[in-house]
């Protein structure tokens, strides 16, 4: 089993080169990076990927919020 496909606008970090970048295409295992700010994309590969933290619980933290505006 490989590591998950990471969505077009994560936030990572690339572990090869300690830098900061917005997932912007892939192929395959093959990631295409921008940094946040704008500037020069570069490729890195899916093993020296991780996501960041708050891309990581936005989509948790948002179901939670939207839970307790139900009530639940």
């Amino acid at each position: 089993m490989g590591l998950p496909e990471l969505a077009n606008g994560t936030v990572v970090r690339d572990n090869a080169t300690e830098r900061i970048g917005v997932v912007m295409a892939h192929s395959g295992a093959r990631y295409s990076l921008r940094p946040r700010g704008g500037g020069l994309e570069w490729d890195a590969w899916r093993n020296d990927l991780s996501a960041i933290l708050s891309d990581i619980l936005r989509p948790a933290v948002a179901e939670l919020n939207a839970n307790s505006e139900r009530g639940l």
